[in-house]
């Protein structure tokens, strides 16, 4: 690209992978071929080197990170997406006693602050760092999902049967991360806007609520083209 990004990695989880639900294959998840990123790649001339990783949490993701810095691997850019799994639940443990308190698999605070420790690492290694907003989350499927997968009961009295409750979490930790972004000067892709923007977000979805469905990626695949040739490149 013009802008001098030629190689990118890719830092996320299985919504970057390109993994869809719900398909006719029989599979839990099919990982599409053409998914946004390698649609993108394809348009845009740029090697891709996608090290995202179904059920990836951001204390992951660094660790990743720090493999792929410490075997020589340098990208022009480096797509940094996680929240999805980080802002979720263990729903074994939590099924096990619903009514208690229970964390997120990881903590808001540990959450940015390993986000800055891997926009750092990037940095001290000539990386430019981006950032890529959660896609949005359809709060009624991803409930009927987590009912269907765990014990239903414990699902609804943790979340007294309110679904507005897993979109709330969803949503802060997004807030978090443009804030991050914002107040740290580091680029990112406001995927979550994008999509939503569209006034018909269901459309681009798997019927789990959570991840892009084949219409999510083509459409994911035009914001990439668009936005990835106007970083700037640290």
């Amino acid at each position: 690209m013009l802008n001098g990004i030629n190689k990118i990695s890719v830092y996320g989880d299985s919504i970057l992978k390109g993994a869809v639900t719900g398909t006719d294959s029989g599979n839990l998840f099919d990982v599409l071929e053409e998914n946004g990123l390698s649609i993108a790649a394809k348009t845009l001339q740029f090697e891709l080197n996608n090290q995202s990783v179904f059920g990836n949490i951001v204390t992951k993701g660094i660790r990743k990170l720090r493999r792929e810095i410490d075997r020589g691997v340098i990208s022009d850019l480096a797509i940094i997406e996680s929240g999805g799994n980080d802002c979720d639940y263990d729903w074994n443990i939590v099924c096990e006693s619903p009514s208690e308190f229970h964390n997120p698999r990881v903590p808001l605070d540990d959450f940015i602050k390993t986000i800055d420790e891997m926009v750092g690492i990037c940095r001290q290694n000539k990386i430019t760092p981006l950032l890529m907003t959660m896609p949005p989350l359809v709060e009624d499927w991803w409930f009927e999902h987590l009912c269907k997968s765990f014990n239903e009961q414990g699902v609804r009295d943790f979340t007294k049967n309110m679904p507005s409750v897993l979109y709330q979490n969803h949503e802060i930790y997004n807030f978090a991360i443009l804030k991050y972004c914002r107040e740290n000067n580091v680029q990112f892709v406001d995927m979550r806007f994008e999509i939503l923007k569209t006034g018909h977000y269901r459309d681009f979805m798997c019927r789990d609520g959570i991840h892009p469905n084949y219409e999510g990626h083509t459409f994911m695949a035009q914001v990439w083209e668009r936005e990835l040739p106007n970083v700037k490149k640290e």
